[in-house]
């Protein structure tokens, strides 16, 4: 019986090193295997000698205490991720969330998902000026973003009154509105926009569509004689899920702005708070 080849020689030389990515993550145990294996199958008329021997050996104990080296530094790169996670409940960050969505907000929590530290932040839903090239003019806009449901009635979100943006219609400035942390949703979402007029509200026409609904972000570009002729007149049941929950890999942090703190007063403002104030008649009584 021929002697089974070391493992660490069954890859060619011409191979590149992205091509032996299956030897790199053989578990140990797989690994021990295969040289338990090895030495069971050796050449009885040709066996390994003690010199080969006790170096196969060797190999074991160097490959176990590799990976037990390898799993304390994971346990100490996870602990130390932890750390860095939790320091940062209560800042506020710009991240680029798990699901692909730019966010920036105030971290409310942590969890660990496949021992990876996550990042949580809950946003509402809102309209707001955008420094994007646009063409919308002055003016005040009001937004309802809807989809239907899986028993084809019609949901979705109104961006009216207090929740409506006001723009300058300035270069550079806001020229565009963002609509942002969208409820995710199955189906497309179609965006309708009105001006809001003195005399009440225009006709709701249609402004895009976003054909995957897990998307949260919609950029309104249009001018009022750009938008659709399509018109929202179904009516629409309101969803109760005005914000969106995101979840922020600690890698994908861009940008951390700590948690604001009131500072303590200055003395000198102490004592003027405290000073008494006399009144001509408390004067006079001296």
């Amino acid at each position: 019986m021929t002697r089974v080849p070391s493992t660490f020689n069954t890859a060619p030389p011409e191979r590149s090193f992205n091509n032996t990515d299956a030897i790199n993550d053989l578990e140990l145990g797989t690994f021990l295997k295969l040289m338990i294996a090895e030495l069971q199958n050796q050449d009885p008329l040709n066996p390994l000698d003690n010199k080969d021997m006790l170096a196969q050996i060797s190999q074991i104990r160097e490959v176990g205490a590799t990976d037990k080296l390898t799993k304390t530094l994971e346990s100490v790169l996870l602990g130390q991720n932890i750390a860095s996670a939790t320091n940062l409940i209560g800042a506020d960050i710009t991240a680029l969330s798990d699901d692909a969505e730019s966010v920036e907000g105030i971290v409310d929590r942590v969890s660990i998902d496949k021992g990876e530290p996550k990042l949580h932040i809950e946003l509402s839903t809102k309209a707001e000026p955008s420094t994007a090239e646009g063409n919308l003019e002055k003016g005040t806009y009001a937004y309802r973003i809807v989809w239907e449901r899986a028993d084809g009635s019609l949901h979705g979100i109104d961006l009216s009154g207090a929740a409506a943006v006001t723009t300058t219609g300035t270069a550079g400035k806001d020229q565009a509105v963002v609509l942002r942390n969208l409820p995710k949703n199955t189906g497309p979402k179609q965006i309708y926009r009105a001006r809001v007029e003195t005399t009440g509200t225009g006709p709701y026409q249609l402004v895009g569509v976003l054909n995957n609904g897990d998307h949260g972000t919609f950029l309104d570009t249009l001018s009022d004689e750009q938008r659709s002729e399509t018109r929202l007149t179904r009516p629409f049941s309101r969803s109760s899920a005005t914000n969106r929950a995101y979840q922020v890999s600690l890698k994908n942090v861009s940008g951390i702005r700590p948690p604001e703190t009131i500072l303590p007063n200055d003395p000198a403002d102490d004592v003027e708070v405290q000073r008494p104030i006399y009144s001509p008649q408390s004067r006079s009584s001296f």
